[in-house]
């Protein structure tokens, strides 16, 4: 009994140890620069999906039933949709993301992905998702030897890879040290690095997908109590190739933050 009280004794201190060294290694280091005003008063946009067009121009997934759509937004007026497309009201908009030229959207529990045209978001057609993947949660994309990937989270720890036809090729659970993660949402990749935000916390995970592997964490608990809403956390990550900045926002969020990730 004596040497069983050891054992548990030891694993919880190691655990703890993990935890700490985890916190002070993983954290990642950043700077806020500019910020655009939004008027989520009047017009307010349950951000599902986040991603530059262009260096001024972000394509924007928004949910919610009865109120789900897809539009264009430009950084000196974000107050004005450009294209926007409103979903039939049976389906809850989630992830999007600009793939050869195509626009794709997520669905959530419908599991359906609508295409549409790049320069006017006219709708194209519907691609059924994968079977293995149970919802649709965040959408990303990026070329890995030579071939364009398309990567989707489901709101577990999994990353899902599929082909440009949207095939499965494989799923990889995503790990904080020796710990799984869980409801991965919006996904970026940039610079060979996902970023992942995780439902309902303040924080982006930066992920080596090779290794399955939370390389740093990035958290925003300010931004999330200044944004003040109850009903939005944060869920929008947008990578701006020309400055090699973020753009962050969430939920009903009044403000959209560029940030320098360190």
């Amino acid at each position: 009994m004596i040497a069983l009280v050891i054992i548990i004794t030891l694993a919880h201190s190691y655990f703890g140890f993990e935890q700490q060294f985890l916190q002070t290694q993983l954290t990642g280091k950043f700077k806020y620069l500019n910020r655009v005003l939004r008027d989520n008063k009047r017009n307010p946009q349950y951000t599902q999906g986040f991603t530059f067009l262009n260096e001024d121009t972000i394509l924007e997934s928004v949910g919610l039933y009865k109120k789900s759509g897809i539009h264009y937004i430009k950084l000196n007026d974000v107050n004005t949709f450009q294209h926007n497309q409103n979903l039939d009201d049976q389906f809850f908009g989630e992830g999007c993301d600009i793939i050869n030229n195509k626009v794709y959207q997520l669905t959530w529990l419908e599991r359906k992905i609508f295409v549409y045209e790049k320069e006017d978001l006219q709708y194209i057609g519907q691609i059924n998702l994968h079977p293995s993947i149970k919802e649709g949660w965040g959408l990303t994309h990026r070329v890995f030897n030579g071939e364009t990937q398309i990567l989707i989270s489901d709101g577990s720890g999994k990353i899902h890879i599929l082909n440009e036809d949207f095939q499965l090729l494989k799923s990889i659970q995503i790990f904080y040290g020796s710990t799984p993660v869980n409801y991965l949402n919006e996904l970026e990749y940039a610079n060979g690095i996902l970023y992942a935000n995780e439902y309902t916390k303040t924080y982006i995970f930066a992920i080596d997908l090779e290794k399955g592997k939370v390389l740093a964490k990035y958290d925003f608990p300010d931004l999330v109590k200044e944004a003040n809403r109850p009903d939005g956390c944060l869920n929008g990550i947008a990578f701006n190739q020309k400055t090699q900045t973020f753009w962050i926002t969430g939920k009903n969020w009044p403000f959209i933050q560029q940030v320098q990730f360190n």
